[in-house]
């Protein structure tokens, strides 16, 4: 039998397309790269540089509506306010006469006048910032690991906990007025278990200012709460669970695992809250709607109020602005480089 006869011989067929496997498809699809010189990758260049135009050209289309209102309302006051600071005003606005530094030098008393309520109103400010931002950030975090218990009916107690979120800082005021008007007498066994002297909380220039600061950490709870929960819900719950199978308990699972990996949420807090103490007014106004007995609640922004609208010394007014903005500015720094060492992002 010839080698043509034997049935395990295959005949050559030299025009039958060769039998492709996956691997084959992926080398006949893989990207080929021309090379093409200096001129070929100029023009590549030159077309992710009209690409990146036209994604920003796209971009600012978008922002433009949103850049316009910062501009007018943001922008424009912010920098007209600088400017006013070194001018007299008239009654209408307008600068008469340059001022020099002068109206700085009277907020922080280095006039020689002796007036030193200016420079008070930032002591002030900062006295009410340091019993706000703690509390009621231990407060926030206290309630949020309260929250996350595993116990029936939890939501209700959320609910309760978030509710004040819904309350404006006006609406709330005005509750916490009717609670500390001595006809009430809602907080009478307060006054005389402090053997004050007056018949209010908010009378006495003792306890003025934490009535006031009580009231806003109450009010901001809600928020604060949230923000919280939030970042409590986002640590992942096999830290919690290898934590147990080491023998952690329940506090040391808060102090070594939920603190360290919260503190992100803490810096947000601690930073957004002591803006908006130092922003506070409409508390100040509708609970005392003056600068408190003895001066003990004339924060920054109601002195600003009050130069403002009831004086009508604008340049004066303008430079309390700016010395808040600096304030605020200085502060929200020195907090982002103390407590970022202290943040754990992972």
């Amino acid at each position: 039998m010839s080698a043509v006869d034997r049935p395990d011989s295959t005949p050559a067929r030299p025009f039958e397309p060769a039998l492709t496997t996956g691997l084959d498809e992926k080398e006949t699809t893989a990207p080929v790269v021309v090379t093409g010189g200096k001129d070929a990758r100029k023009v590549l260049s030159a077309h992710q540089r009209n690409r990146r135009w036209k994604d920003f050209g796209w971009a600012m289309l978008y922002m433009f509506p949103a850049l316009v209102i910062f501009v007018i309302f943001t922008f424009l006051p912010f920098f007209q306010s600088i400017y006013l600071s070194f001018f007299v005003t008239d009654q209408a606005g307008v600068p008469v006469r340059f001022n020099d530094v002068k109206y700085y030098s009277r907020i922080l008393n280095l006039d020689g006048s002796g007036r030193d309520e200016y420079l008070k109103s930032v002591l002030i400010t900062i006295q009410f910032s340091l019993m706000v931002v703690p509390l009621g950030i231990a407060a926030s975090v206290a309630l949020a690991v309260l929250a996350t218990a595993k116990v029936r009916a939890i939501g209700i107690f959320r609910t309760i906990f978030t509710s004040s979120v819904a309350i404006s800082v006006a609406s709330a005021s005005v509750i916490w007025a009717l609670i500390y008007n001595p006809s009430v007498k809602a907080t009478k066994w307060l006054v005389d278990l402090l053997n004050l002297k007056t018949q209010g909380l908010l009378l006495d220039s003792a306890t003025a200012l934490p009535a006031v600061a009580f009231m806003t950490i109450w009010t901001a709870l809600g928020f604060n709460f949230i923000i919280t929960l939030a970042g409590i819900q986002a640590i992942p719950q096999d830290l919690y669970e290898s934590g147990k199978i080491d023998g952690a308990n329940n506090w040391n699972a808060f102090r070594y695992l939920t603190l360290p990996l919260l503190t992100p949420t803490l810096l947000f807090l601690f930073i957004i809250s002591t803006i908006s103490c130092f922003q506070a007014f409409t508390q100040f106004n509708v609970l005392i709607a003056n600068e408190g007995p003895n001066g003990s609640t004339n924060v920054m922004v109601y002195n600003l109020f009050t130069a403002f609208f009831k004086d009508t010394r604008y340049g004066f007014a303008s430079s309390i602005a700016v010395m808040l903005f600096m304030v605020v500015l200085v502060l929200t720094l020195i907090q982002y480089r103390v407590l970022d060492r202290k943040v754990h992002y992972q």
